[in-house]
């Protein structure tokens, strides 16, 4: 073509103009990229495995608005929610530290139980006591989960076999403390605190918002947090970059068996009074709201407010199923597949 055009210049006849392509032929304009928030772009991982938590919850509350009515604008539906959640709340965060450095803590449900009546027999009724008894229960519940710790570090038991031991233990020493027969009861300060009324909830609602807080500070923001993910992950790279793998896990027990004792405190002061068994029915739970926030059950991920939203969806779906005249047994078992489906889609999102 150049030489047609040379050619036809020396020849002095005009060159044949330039062929210009149809606009339709013309590269469509790349469409532009959406951009995304950086703050969602960097916990875009977080959120997938965190918001389905809080999205069952809003299902839950539609379905009960629409079977009780009256509830999604009701402050005494959300107060009594959380008030029911605060012991779940609690124990997330020792038992979901736990599961996330691969282990589980088996030994909740006595620890509950033994400082419960432990703390309750001491106070009787008295607030001067229990300025003194409700620290000594919560440092009891720090000397279990330190045993605990120890012997996963030292003796080298699995998580399940000595936390399990370590719960029979407590059970007879809850017996034999108490001769069969809890006798104590709880003073009317803590009393107060769990189903009193101050700035129109309930205390033990702005006490569950600041642990809340605090949990979520102590699992994503602190030293001690990122090690235990760390360890999560692969306790062998853990060693190998320097972290103290057995120290960490003797943290993680020592907290979870502060939160067990914490709970135990506050059903004391819920009910009246600590009753022998009354930890019992925390223990699956306790697992359950962990791993329906989307905490892997093997270690190394979850958020704390996933966890605190499987706090508030597993809640709400039990006062959904209590007030129905269904069989205790079929609410069990709807319980139970809500949880079991939350596994199998967690694991879905992970393969």
């Amino acid at each position: 073509l150049a030489g047609l055009r040379l050619s036809a210049w020396r020849a002095g006849t005009p060159p044949p103009p330039r062929a210009r392509p149809h606009p339709a032929a013309r590269p469509a304009a790349p469409a532009a990229a959406v951009r995304l928030p950086a703050w969602f772009t960097r916990h875009r991982d977080t959120l997938r495995y965190v918001l389905p938590a809080y999205a069952g919850l809003v299902i839950v509350l539609v379905v009960t608005e629409a079977v009780y009515g009256n509830t999604l604008t009701s402050g005494k539906y959300y107060d009594s929610l959380i008030v029911l959640g605060s012991f779940l709340a609690i124990l997330a965060l020792g038992q979901g530290a736990a599961i996330l450095t691969g282990g589980l803590d088996l030994s909740i449900p006595w620890t509950i139980g033994f400082c419960g009546i432990l703390v309750a027999g001491l106070i009787r009724g008295s607030d001067e006591v229990a300025l003194w008894a409700i620290p000594l229960g919560l440092a009891i519940g720090l000397v279990i989960g330190l045993v605990n710790g120890l012997g996963i570090v030292i003796l080298g038991l699995p998580p399940i076999v000595m936390t399990l031991a370590s719960n029979g233990i407590l059970q007879g020493l809850a017996l034999v403390y108490s001769n069969g027969t809890p006798d104590g009861f709880a003073s009317p300060g803590l009393r107060s605190f769990m189903t009193g009324n101050w700035l129109g909830v309930t205390p033990v609602v702005w006490f569950t918002a600041l642990f809340a807080a605090a949990a979520w500070f102590v699992l994503a923001r602190t030293t001690f947090g990122r090690r235990i993910y760390a360890v999560g992950n692969s306790p062998v790279v853990a060693k190998l970059s320097g972290i103290g793998v057995g120290s960490t896990l003797i943290g993680v027990y020592m907290l979870s068996g502060f939160c067990a004792a914490l709970v135990g405190i506050l059903l004391a002061g819920f009910s009246g009074q600590a009753s022998l068994g009354m930890g019992d029915e925390y223990l699956l739970p306790s697992i359950a709201v962990v791993v329906v926030g989307g905490t892997l059950i093997t270690g190394g991920r979850g958020h704390y407010l996933g966890m605190l939203g499987g706090v508030l969806l597993l809640t709400a779906l039990s006062t959904l199923l209590a007030g129905t005249t269904l069989p205790h047994a079929v609410r069990d078992i709807i319980f139970g597949l809500v949880v079991l489906g939350a596994v199998l889609a967690l694991r879905e999102r992970t393969s």
